[in-house]
């Protein structure tokens, strides 16, 4: 367990829309059930969310699972950042609604990263993939940002570029790479995909091809470090990887909760005590603010009950943003952070995971294990939609998706 932050402890995501204008192939937005939420979280929700965690936090998201620039008061959620001090705030965008407007009060507030989402490093590709943006708007976006930066003379917002590792994307990233250096991006993160199921992109996992991925992330290192951009991309696949029997079925079917996160490699201690574990932590750590140091071993025990929370937008809390059980863990239409942070959901959940009794959520959890190419929960959200009990109708699909001391 990391060391425990006494002020700023916590780590908020907070989704004020349920929208989202693409339909990337991987994502649950383009799942045949799913239902977009009409919720958009009103000014008033919006300020008592803001006051009673924005002081808590040392870092706040202002998007998780939905399109950020689609909520009409997310402008006066960057200034709220702003008013509460939080020394890291940011959100990540398809792009799209990106204006001068929001641009300059981005600015205004000095949040430090703007992330844009981008999958495919050619207009074949990217179209392919994000339907149905196409490739020169994009382009044209970001050259928007660095136009806005030198219009206002800023540093910030350092502009950063998520995107995810695909079978149709994999061979592109080093010239990718160069490309976006050439628009002004300073961070690139490059992800493996985790596959949901009837999304029928199976083979688009790497886990189909170790090597061929290996290669390609080594090539756009070496880019990176020429050009001069950080880029923090997965841990290479072991050279013993061997690829599955059926590897389609490895990520998508997992018959009960213990099976879906076993290692590839064998012995789960062994897997718990090498190198390549110690090394995912400590970026891991680093990634979410931690105050720790590099430790040579790590537990694997899931930490985001002790600091993390998201908040959907109706005010609904889940203690992840994957949490695709659809329990909710409180309410700030009716509760404070406190009665919320100790209440029973939070508390149960936690004992859960240091029993390592993990409901199945948890166990088949892609985000804990998130880059770590020695478990096979990394790529696959397999059966955790499917084998929830209301999963069978598209009912479970309007849920807006996807003991601690607080400070007093």
């Amino acid at each position: 367990m990391p060391v425990r932050r006494t002020e700023r402890f916590l780590r908020v995501k907070l989704d004020m829309v349920g929208r989202c204008q693409l339909r990337c192939v991987m994502c649950h937005f383009a799942h045949p059930q799913f239902v977009e939420s009409k919720t958009v979280m009103d000014r008033a929700l919006l300020e008592k969310v803001a006051d009673d965690l924005f002081p808590r936090a040392h870092d706040v998201v202002l998007s998780s699972s939905a399109e950020p620039l689609l909520a009409p008061d997310l402008p006066r959620a960057l200034e709220l950042c702003r008013k509460h001090g939080v020394p890291n705030f940011h959100f990540s965008t398809n792009g799209i609604g990106l204006t001068d407007k929001i641009l300059d009060t981005i600015i205004d507030v000095e949040m430090p990263v703007l992330t844009i989402s981008i999958d495919g490093g050619t207009p074949e590709t990217f179209e392919s993939i994000r339907v149905p943006m196409k490739w020169d708007k994009m382009m044209e976006k970001l050259d928007l940002v660095a136009a806005a930066k030198r219009r206002r003379g800023s540093r910030r917002p350092i502009l950063s570029v998520t995107t995810v590792l695909m079978m149709r994307t994999i061979r592109e990233m080093p010239d990718f790479v160069r490309l976006m250096h050439s628009k002004g991006v300073e961070h690139m993160n490059m992800v493996h995909m985790g596959v949901i199921g009837d999304l029928g992109v199976e083979h688009e996992s790497l886990i189909n091809a170790p090597e061929l991925s290996n290669e390609m992330l080594e090539r756009a290192q070496r880019v990176a470090d020429e050009v001069g951009i950080l880029l923090t991309k997965p841990l290479p696949f072991p050279k013993d990887f061997g690829k599955p029997v059926d590897a389609a079925a490895a990520i998508t079917d997992a018959s009960n909760a213990d099976a879906s996160g076993t290692s590839a490699l064998g012995a789960e201690q062994e897997i718990a005590n090498s190198f390549s574990v110690a090394d995912f932590m400590n970026h891991k750590n680093r990634e979410f603010l931690l105050a720790t140091r590099d430790k040579p071993h790590h537990n694997r025990r899931c930490y985001f009950p002790w600091y993390y929370i998201h908040v959907n937008p109706d005010g609904t809390v889940f203690p992840c943003g994957s949490w695709f059980e659809f329990s909710t863990f409180g309410d700030f239409k009716t509760q404070d952070f406190r009665q919320i942070w100790t209440g029973k959901p939070f508390r149960e959940l936690r004992r859960q995971i240091l029993d390592m009794e993990l409901r199945d959520v948890c166990a088949n959890c892609s985000v804990s294990n998130m880059g770590r190419p020695d478990v096979l929960a990394s790529f696959s959200h397999r059966a955790k939609v499917k084998r929830d009990k209301r999963a069978a109708t598209s009912e479970s699909w309007k849920t807006p998706a996807p003991d601690p001391q607080p400070k007093a």
